[in-house]
């Protein structure tokens, strides 16, 4: 691992303790499905720390060390039972393929840029679908566009970097299920 990224990921640690210690928490919980993705390193070592978005005390931004695509974030945890979202989600294990990572694009909102590649499987559209239709959640965004995070990065950064990966495209096969909780616990079942 290069001192970088070392640094990088010794900072995510003490930020996390921070975060904890602080009380802070999120408004709520988020279904995800996670990868293996050794690759994440090598991608994260071509970017350049002063382009990286780093916020004090939230441990949330930086370099996206956790390779995950998010199901349904919004899920309101305190009306729903745990074992109720991970009994939807484990429902999906028998269809599950591999997902595939192509086109590298962007989020933009006034504070940073998210860089990110787009997931395509049709299984995550289903998934969402039906998180939606049986837990009670809020969103600000109605239409799910599936993505993997792969760095926050200060404004007007993103394009050098979709630039620098393009062409870049991962064939990953999911190995667990991770609902997050608004006081950061996670609940995990292995795929």
């Amino acid at each position: 691992m290069s001192k970088f990224l070392l640094k990088t990921f010794e900072s995510f640690k003490e930020l996390r303790k921070i975060n904890e210690a602080s009380g802070n928490t999120y408004s709520y919980g988020c279904a995800m499905i996670y990868f293996n993705m050794p690759e994440m390193d090598d991608l994260h070592a071509k970017i350049e720390e002063r382009d990286i978005y780093m916020e004090d005390g939230d441990n949330s931004y930086g370099l996206e060390n956790e390779p995950h695509v998010t199901l349904l974030y919004g899920i309101h945890s305190d009306e729903v039972s745990d074992d109720e979202v991970m009994k939807l989600l484990n429902s999906f294990k028998s269809t599950l393929n591999t997902i595939k990572l192509t086109k590298v694009s962007k989020f933009e909102n006034s504070k940073f840029e998210v860089l990110k590649f787009d997931a395509e499987g049709d299984v995550l559209h289903e998934i969402n679908s039906t998180l939606c239709k049986e837990l009670p959640f809020t969103t600000d965004y109605p239409d799910y566009h599936p993505h993997m995070t792969i760095a926050y990065l200060k404004p007007k950064m993103a394009q050098k970097y979709i630039d620098i990966l393009e062409g870049m495209n991962f064939e990953l096969e999911p190995v667990k299920f991770v609902y997050s909780k608004p006081d950061g616990t996670k609940i995990t079942e292995s795929i």
